[in-house]
This record gives C-alpha cells, structure tokens and sequence, in this order.
C-alpha cells in the first residue's frame, strides 16, 4: 500500500477520536411498576456531564406482574392476549412525556404503549420507534404512565438511546444575570 493510503487512515482514526470526544452514542432507561387503575410518574435526569439528543425509543411492558415485576401467568387482565383469558395482558398501559425544565410536552397526551415500543408487549422485535428531541444537560424528562387495566399491576422498561453532546457550556449560559445586566438599558 502507498503512503498516502496509510496516511488517509491515520486522519480518519484521528478525525474519529477527536469527533467522539464531544459526541457519543448513549442510553438512558426508564422504568416502573404501575399498579392497576393509577398513574405513576417517574423522573429522568440529563446528567450534568453533557446535552443529550434522543434519536431511538424502544422498551417492553409486562402484565400482570407482581409487586416486584415478576410476570403472573395465572393473573386476571382486562386486556388479555388474543388466545388467553388470563395472565399475558396485550395493552392497557400509555405514557405522556414532558420535558418539565422547558414546559415542552414530547408526545401529545397520553400515547398507548404497544404503538411506539418495540416489543412493547410482544417478544418480537421491530425497529426502533425513530423520535428526536434535544435536551439540555440537567433536563428533566417526566414520564407519566396510566394503567387502564382495573385487575392487572404492570410493568414497564424503556431505553431512550441517542447521542451525548460533552461540549463546554457557553460563558453566558453560565453567567446570565452578567449578560443580563450588560445588554440593560438605563433610563
């Protein structure tokens, strides 16, 4: 091989390390038990160390389970598989995300969770459901899952997979009474 092959390798690796030095593929999780006929909201926090683009959802919910997320296979669902009549519910879970430091809400009310999670309540796997959002470091992403099954507890696991961004925050967003203060106007 020619040098200048060897030498297009060499800026590629070094364009490569440099790039994921500020970004890089991460997953954050989510999860919990909702007991039946309630709704349970749960926190998620962009950790400090970086911005946080979510590109990919995917998750799986069972029910019903016990207190500690174990499948029940001889409980009582009001939504059981097609072919069942007890212990394997097919739906009756939904979530409503908002992300509560930008009063943005992500989905439009509450979304059931067998049409965005892969397997959802299935144990095939499709594709990812494709969503993207920014959020800033510290963000705080709240989840609220509504159980409308009236026997069955579920249980519920998602993995928001995208890229960390480990860029330095801008000398204003640090300081913003400073940028505040000499951008006033004096009477």
């Amino acid at each position: 091989m020619s040098q200048a092959v060897f030498k297009s390798i060499q800026q590629e690796q070094q364009h490569k390390r440099l790039h994921q030095k500020y970004k890089y593929n991460y997953t954050y999780q989510v999860d919990g038990i909702v007991n039946a006929s309630t709704t349970l909201a749960v926190f998620l926090t962009i950790t400090q160390d970086a911005d946080f683009m979510l590109e990919k959802l995917t998750g799986s919910v069972l029910g019903p389970v016990d207190a500690n997320g174990v499948p029940q296979t001889a409980g009582a669902t009001d939504f059981p598989m097609p072919g069942t009549t007890t212990g394997f519910a097919g739906r009756g879970l939904s979530v409503q995300i908002t992300d509560t430091g930008a009063a943005r809400d992500i989905t439009n009310g509450f979304l059931p969770l067998e049409t965005i999670l892969s397997p959802g309540y299935g144990v095939q796997m499709y594709l990812p459901y494709p969503i993207r959002y920014f959020a800033r470091r510290n963000s705080r992403l709240r989840f609220d899952f509504r159980n409308q099954d009236t026997q069955a507890r579920q249980s519920v696991t998602i993995a928001l997979n995208g890229y960390k961004y480990q860029m330095p925050e801008a000398p204003m967003d640090l300081t913003p009474t400073k940028a505040v203060r000499e951008r006033a106007e004096v009477a």
